[in-house]
């Protein structure tokens, strides 16, 4: 029998990752993305917040956080837990095999930051592996704090 705070599909590689419904596992459940099954999802479990320049962006207890292969884990929060006064969508999209195509949101012009200045991104449409992404904003990591507490 498995571990309980293990995904046994990560282990196992079974089935197409790229046409395979995302599953959000427990918050503390151990993951090791693999090239079979490279992404996984994990509820955060906590209240986590993004705080900029004093200003809270984010505060949820429903975030996700991403384990993709090859990149730190990230934290994606619910659309309706995100301030959206402090920034606005800029003309500018990338495309991830593994999650879709990403929409860019640039920070309103203050003190410390240019006008546009990327800080978060989001999965409008993203494909059927990370369809967990849809409605979900990650935020840049290098000028944010993030707060996590039970």
């Amino acid at each position: 029998m498995a571990d309980q705070n293990t995904d046994p599909s990560l282990e196992t590689g079974d089935g197409d990752p790229m046409t395979a419904a995302p599953v959000l596992l427990a918050a503390n459940t151990k993951t090791s993305p693999t090239w079979a099954s490279p992404l996984a999802f994990v509820a955060a479990g906590d209240e986590v917040s993004v705080i900029h320049q004093g200003e809270v962006l984010a505060r949820s207890r429903d975030a996700i956080i991403v384990h993709e292969q090859g990149h730190t884990p990230i934290f994606y929060f619910p659309r309706e837990d995100v301030q959206f006064s402090t920034f606005t969508l800029i003309d500018r999209t990338s495309h991830c095999p593994r999650k879709g195509d990403a929409s860019y949101y640039g920070a309103k012009s203050t003190d410390d930051a240019p006008e546009g200045a990327v800080v978060a991104w989001s999965y409008e449409d993203p494909i059927p592996m990370a369809a967990i992404l849809k409605d979900h904003f990650a935020f840049y990591s290098d000028n944010i704090e993030l707060s996590r507490k039970a």
